[in-house]
């Protein structure tokens, strides 16, 4: 009888535990995040974003196609400029990810798929791609940006190779600064696992613009409360000093130029 409450027991925690490690599992940001960047001609907007759609259409019809999220520069970069975000857990993943060429002949046929092609390349001035890793220790407030936040603010950081890993200590502080003093934020950080090297980013997930207009927690007084006035001090100069090259960039979502879920095979 003992023997069968303890296993009762154990039956009921794992059956009260599976669903909170489910909804962390759903919730935490992706380990790696591709980000393309693509500029293009102002001529060929229209072009280009028909070449998205139907490249999307495409996605939808081709089982292992992996979620992209298209978003749009807004504020504070070049016009005309879309960033692409594909996540991915690990890189055996990408085996999954279908060849491009392939998956437009397939869905188009050859004449098709070749037009397509054309007009892509016709119509993009200039194209980078990086991955960046998730920095759970640097991140606020994370979850996973499912259904996908309206706006996003980017700030891209490249740092003084020499100041990283005391940058990356003061971020990690900073995130604990900012739990510890309520800030609501989910402040998503990332550092470059391929491309420039010491360069990270943090996004901002803002579903409406009048979230910008709440105020947030002063960062000097959250660090000062928290670390002492001298420690406080000595982290925001790591923090200024250790960055080369700041860049933020507030972009909107564009729903329809996005392939926001894995396809998976109908059989």
């Amino acid at each position: 009888m003992r023997n069968r409450r303890t296993l009762a027991a154990g039956i009921l925690c794992v059956l009260a535990f599976s669903p909170l490690a489910q909804a962390q599992t759903q919730t935490k940001p992706v380990q790696f995040v591709q980000l393309t960047l693509t500029t293009i001609r102002p001529a060929a907007v229209a072009d280009y974003e028909d070449f998205l759609k139907k490249l999307n259409a495409a996605r939808d019809k081709t089982p292992g196609a992996p979620a992209v999220l298209t978003y749009a520069v807004n504020l504070g970069g070049p016009g005309f400029t879309y960033y692409a975000f594909t996540g991915f857990e690990k890189w055996a993943d990408r085996d999954k990810f279908p060849n491009f060429g392939d998956m437009m002949t397939k869905v188009y046929g050859q004449a098709e798929a070749t037009r397509l092609q054309k007009v892509q390349r016709d119509s993009v001035t200039q194209t980078r791609s990086e991955v960046f890793a998730y920095t759970a220790d640097a991140s606020l407030n994370p979850k996973n940006n499912d259904p996908p936040a309206a706006f996003m603010n980017l700030q891209r950081n490249e740092l003084q190779p020499e100041m990283a890993a005391a940058y990356a200590s003061a971020m990690t502080k900073i995130k604990t600064a900012q739990e510890k003093a309520g800030d609501k934020r989910t402040i998503i950080r990332r550092n470059s696992v391929q491309g420039l090297g010491f360069t990270n980013y943090a996004v901002t997930l803002i579903d409406k613009l009048s979230d910008r207009d709440v105020p947030n927690p002063n960062l000097g007084e959250s660090l000062r409360k928290l670390y002492g006035d001298s420690e406080a001090a000595q982290i925001q100069d790591v923090a200024n000093r250790g960055i080369r090259n700041r860049q933020q960039i507030f972009l909107n979502y564009r729903a329809d130029l996005s392939h926001p879920k894995v396809t998976t095979s109908s059989n």
